[in-house]
């Protein structure tokens, strides 16, 4: 294939742009202008009328598994209040047989006017016949019904995990809602969908991922169940998108298979099982991330952590004695001094010349830990979108101290490191171009432009390189993927506009008009060019 008359960002060292490609085997041939193509008259040609192209934009922090499973179960999303989601949940109850577990996801108190957690109450009023088990958007709580906590055992005497916490009321009884590891107790009693029906949510959330101008992800935590259909998918070929997989060390089955067996390549390496992931704390809508110190709007709750920082050592070496990379999520400014201490330790046991060691999400930073990044060689994965999301109550959980460490992409860009960009979806949308858009002008894409820390943003080339080359970089891939040098893979996406040139607003309603990975169309909107 030859595409030709464009503007073609190659994002190498030094910036090119240029007009050609040339795609042969899935790979690009030839990148520059037109008349030093050497093509013959058999090439597909494709004329793309001026049109911008970026290398495949690849989301850093990502759950396919999740969002497949989104597609199963109820959309609690975007409710705003308790009782929107409980009445979506009764009309779906009406329409299910009873005794049916009823999932879902999406729901946000910090949505709600009042701002607190909900109650089982509710939800028993909306559904007394089914168990119901309501996943937060950010993953790190769930909110279910008596039916729920009583199929899986949970009373007033049910003790709480470590790295864990079940409300209460006044009187000791649990209210519905679990917080991080204490949710384990309602997953175990949960049904799982049938592989067929897992196969075709992870097809249409492949679907999903494509139309919205992604050609790949670097999925954190998958379990086996969720690699099992990826498997299936790619022996089929039907798995047209790129996964770097980081298995998830809760899950003890799933990290005691890959620990028997090691990194893995499914097919022409669309799935590759690279990483481990690990979790250092919880999340700061749920009030779950480790704080040094207690959270402004909840005195003496400093967060929890899910894993001490010598486990978080120990995991490592092992993991990377394996050939694994470590991914360790960490948002609170508690857990990424312990998670860099941890990595500390294990460098001291070391030597380990090429780690890239990952720090998911690196949310809010103490001044002292943002230099440690470059020193220790490890690498900040950051979902920008984060920022603007969070950044109508941040504040009220952090105060303004902390603020000045809290998703400071500019800081830590200073240092000499780079940054891995994703969305962190379905926690967000998994649109690479909101993520853009808010890493280059930190403003919500609606609503009060608040200002927040203008100085950390990032530069249009810089937020770009978060999904493309910086990615390639952090998942061990640049020599594969993450620019349209000859050689490698011909993984593109052909933009409505120019991300580089188009104004700032419009940064966030760009649209992929054509992409391709490995040098097939994997998606064409109605206005691609022919």
């Amino acid at each position: 294939m030859l595409l030709t008359n464009g503007r073609i960002y190659l994002m190498d060292a030094w910036d090119t742009v240029v007009d050609t490609l040339v795609v042969r085997d899935g790979r690009v041939a030839f990148a520059g202008r037109r008349g030093d193509a050497n093509v013959s008259g058999a090439e597909e040609v494709l004329d793309l009328g001026g049109r911008a192209v970026v290398p495949g934009l690849v989301d850093a922090h990502g759950h396919l598994m999740h969002l497949a499973r989104a597609r199963l179960t109820l959309d609690a999303g975007m409710a705003r209040s308790e009782a929107e989601v409980a009445e979506r949940v009764a009309a779906r109850a009406a329409g299910t047989p009873r005794g049916e577990w009823l999932g879902g996801r999406g729901w946000d108190q910090n949505r709600w006017p009042e701002r607190r957690w909900p109650t089982r109450a509710s939800l028993d009023r909306a559904a007394p016949d089914h168990p119901v088990a309501l996943t937060r958007i950010d993953g790190h709580a769930i909110w279910a019904n008596s039916a729920a906590l009583a199929a899986a055992g949970i009373d007033r005497a049910t003790r709480e995990p470590a790295g864990g916490r079940i409300l209460r009321d006044t009187r000791g009884e649990p209210t519905g809602v679990l917080i991080d590891t204490a949710q384990r107790l309602i997953q175990r009693a949960e049904p799982r969908a049938s592989p067929e029906r897992f196969d075709e949510a992870v097809a249409e959330a492949i679907g999903e991922c494509l139309g919205a101008g992604l050609t790949g992800i670097h999925e954190m935590g998958a379990e086996l169940y969720a690699i099992a259909s990826y498997r299936r998918l790619v022996e089929r070929g039907k798995f047209p998108f790129r996964n770097y997989v980081a298995v998830a060390a809760r899950s003890e089955s799933t990290w005691a298979a890959y620990r028997e067996s090691g990194p893995e390549r499914l097919g022409d390496g669309r799935v590759v099982v690279g990483a481990l992931k690990l979790m250092a704390d919880g999340a700061l809508g749920s009030r779950g991330a480790a704080l040094h110190d207690a959270y402004c709007d909840d005195p003496g709750n400093t967060g929890l952590v899910l894993i001490p920082s010598d486990e978080i050592t120990r995991l490592t070496l092992e993991a990377a004695r394996l050939g694994f990379q470590v991914c360790v999520h960490a948002i609170g400014d508690r857990a990424n001094t312990l998670t860099l201490d941890a990595l500390e330790a294990a460098l001291a046991r070391g030597p380990w010349p090429d780690h890239r060691f990952r720090v998911e999400h690196a949310q809010i930073l103490t001044e002292r830990d943002i230099p440690r990044f470059r020193r220790l060689g490890a690498l900040p994965s950051m979902q920008a979108t984060h920022c603007t999301s969070d950044m109508e109550w941040a504040a009220e959980r952090l105060g303004p101290d902390r603020l000045r460490g809290a998703y400071a992409w500019r800081s830590l860009l200073e240092t000499g490191v780079v940054i891995a960009g994703g969305s962190d979806f379905p926690v967000e949308s998994p649109s690479p171009f909101h993520g853009l858009y808010a890493a280059v002008t930190r403003r919500p894409r609606s609503g009060e432009d608040r200002g927040w820390q203008p100085a950390q943003r990032m530069t249009r080339v810089e937020a770009v390189r978060s999904f493309t080359s910086w990615n390639a970089y952090a998942s061990r891939q640049e020599s594969a993927l993450g620019s349209l040098e000859p050689g490698k893979h011909a993984d593109l996406v052909v933009l409505s506009e120019d991300v580089f040139t188009c104004s700032e607003d419009r940064i966030k309603d760009i649209t992929p008009v054509l992409t391709l990975v490995g040098g097939d169309v994997v998606f064409r909107s109605a206005n691609s060019p022919a």
